[in-house]
C-alpha cells in the first residue's frame, strides 16, 4: 500500500482485526470513569432517539503489514475493548483482545482498572440495557479509519498533532514539533516515542528542557538575555516570540557551506555530534537533537561524584530552597555548557568550583534575585548597575578549558573564594 486510505467501519469490523497494535511511542491511558459513563449513556441516548448510524469520530492507523498501529484513537478503542471485556465477549474480537493483552505502563494500568470495574458497575445497574448499548456500539457505530502506509509515518502525527490541537492553544514546543515533522523526509518511532516521554519526564520535561535550559544557553551564548519587556519589569521565557531559535534548515540547501559537514556524514551513514548550541537542522534531526539534549541534562548530577566537592557547597547545590533555585540554574547551565564543549571529562573540581562561585555571588550580593537579575548577569554584563564579565559567551568563544579559565575576570566578583561564599551564605541564612 503506497497511498492514504479512508474508509467508514463499524466498530465490530475494527476490533475483529489482529493487526490491531498500540505502538510504543503512544502515550498512557488515561481515560477517566466520567469518559466511560459519557460513552455508555451518549450511545444509549442515540438508541432512545432510533437513529439507525452513529458515527463515533475517527481513527488514524499505521500499516506496517505485520502491524495496523493506531496512531490516534487508542483511548477510545481500548475503552470499548474493556467493554467487551466486563461483558465476557472479548474473545469473539480478536483485536480487542490483542489490544488489552499488550504490556501497558503502571498509569495505563491503573485507569484500565478502573474503567473495567466502570463499565461493570454500568452493567450491573441494567444488564440488558448494557447488552443494547454494546450491540448498537459494535453494529451501528461507524468509525472513520484513514490508514497511513508504512513509509508516511511523520504524515500519521502530523494529522494527528492537528486532529488534536484544533482550538487549543498550544505551547511553543507543540508547534516546533508540528514544523519539523513537516520537514521529516523519514521519521523512526524511536524519535517520536522519545519526544512523548520527555513531556512527562518526572526529572526534566519537554516544557521545563527548553524554558529552563535550551533556550536559556542559546540565548545567553550569544550574549542575549533572554528577556521579554512588558511594562512593568520583564519575564524570562521560552514562548512562540523565540520558536524561530528552534526552527533550521533543511539539508537539501547544498547553497550553505557550514552544512557540508552534516551531508557528508549523513552520506557516510555517521551519527553527527550533538551540540546544545549547534545549528538546528529540520526534521528528524531536531528530534535527535531534543533526545540528546535531554540525557544529557537527566544526567548532569552524577558528574560529580567523582570530584570530592565541598560538602557544604554540595548541600547548597541540593538544596530545595526556593531561594537558590535561579543561581543553581545559571551553574547548571553552565556546566552544562562547559561539558557540552569541551566533554564531561574535561570537569574537574577547579571548573566547578569556580563556576559555583560566580552563579552564587549574586545570592550573596543581592536581597532578593529575579529573572531579569539572572538574565542580565548571565548574558547581559550587568549586575547591580555594574559591568560584569557575559560569562556564557565568554565559554562558548574559548578553545579549551585553561583558556576559559584565565579569561575569567575575578575581579568582577570580589575575589571571592568558596569558603567566602560558604562562610557569607551561613551568616544570611
Amino acid at each position: 500500500m503506497t497511498d492514504i486510505t479512508l474508509r467508514h467501519m463499524t466498530l465490530e469490523e475494527l476490533l475483529k482485526d489482529n493487526r490491531l497494535h498500540i505502538p510504543n511511542y503512544q502515550r498512557p491511558y488515561k481515560w477517566q470513569r466520567k469518559h466511560i459513563r459519557h460513552l455508555f449513556y451518549d450511545v444509549k441516548e442515540v438508541i432512545d432517539s432510533r437513529k439507525d448510524i452513529y458515527q463515533v469520530g475517527s481513527l488514524i492507523l499505521h500499516d506496517k503489514k505485520q502491524t495496523l498501529d493506531i496512531v490516534d484513537g487508542q483511548q477510545r478503542t481500548i475503552s470499548i475493548a474493556l467493554f467487551l471485556q466486563a461483558l465476557g465477549k472479548l474473545n469473539d474480537y480478536i483485536g480487542a483482545q490483542q489490544l488489552l493483552n499488550q504490556k501497558f505502563d503502571v498509569v495505563s494500568c491503573q485507569h484500565a482498572k478502573e474503567n473495567f470495574e466502570e463499565w461493570k458497575i454500568l452493567i450491573d445497574l441494567d444488564d440488558e440495557k448494557a447488552q443494547k448499548v454494546c450491540d448498537f456500539l459494535l453494529k451501528n457505530c461507524e468509525i472513520a479509519v484513514i490508514t497511513m502506509p508504512r513509509n508516511r509515518l511523520s504524515e500519521a502525527f502530523q494529522l494527528f498533532d492537528s486532529q488534536n490541537n484544533r482550538g487549543k492553544a498550544l505551547e511553543p514546543h507543540d508547534l516546533l514539533k508540528a514544523y519539523h515533522l513537516r520537514n521529516a523526509s523519514e521519521i523512526s518511532e524511536d524519535l517520536i516515542e522519545n519526544w512523548e516521554k520527555i513531556v512527562t519526564d518526572e526529572k526534566v520535561n519537554l516544557k521545563d528542557l527548553f524554558n529552563q535550559y535550551l533556550f536559556r544557553v542559546r540565548r545567553w551564548s550569544i550574549g542575549e538575555t533572554g528577556l521579554t519587556k512588558r511594562r512593568q519589569g520583564s519575564y524570562l521565557r521560552f514562548t512562540e516570540d523565540f520558536i524561530d531559535d528552534f526552527k533550521g534548515v533543511g539539508l537539501n540547501h547544498n547553497e550553505y557551506p557550514y552544512l557540508n559537514l552534516f551531508r557528508l556524514l549523513k552520506e557516510q551513514n555517521i551519527d553527527y555530534p550533538i551540540s546544545l548550541t549547534m545549528p538546528i537542522i529540520d526534521g528528524e534531526y531536531f528530534f535527535s537533537y531534543i533526545n540528546q539534549s535531554h540525557k544529557m541534562i537527566q544526567h548532569r548530577e552524577t558528574w560529580f561524584e567523582s570530584l570530592s566537592l565541598d560538602s557544604k557547597m554540595l548541600k547548597i547545590l541540593h538544596s530545595t530552597k526556593q531561594r537558590y533555585n535561579r543561581n543553581r540554574n545559571l551553574f547548571d547551565n553552565l556546566v552544562l555548557l562547559f561539558a557540552d564543549r569541551f566533554g564531561q571529562g574535561a570537569l574537574d573540581k577547579d571548573i566547578v568550583e569556580t563556576i559555583f562561585i560566580w552563579a552564587y555571588y549574586p545570592r550573596i550580593k543581592a536581597r532578593a534575585i529575579y529573572d531579569s537579575t539572572l538574565a542580565n548577569y548571565a548574558a547581559g554584563g550587568i549586575f547591580q548597575r555594574r559591568t560584569v564579565q557575559k560569562l556564557f559567551q565568554l565559554l562558548h568563544h574559548a578553545s579549551t578549558p585553561s583558556d576559559f579559565l584565565q579569561k575569567i575576570n575575578r575581579d568582577q566578583f570580589e575575589h571571592f573564594t568558596l569558603e567566602k561564599i560558604l562562610e557569607e551564605e551561613e551568616l544570611n541564612k
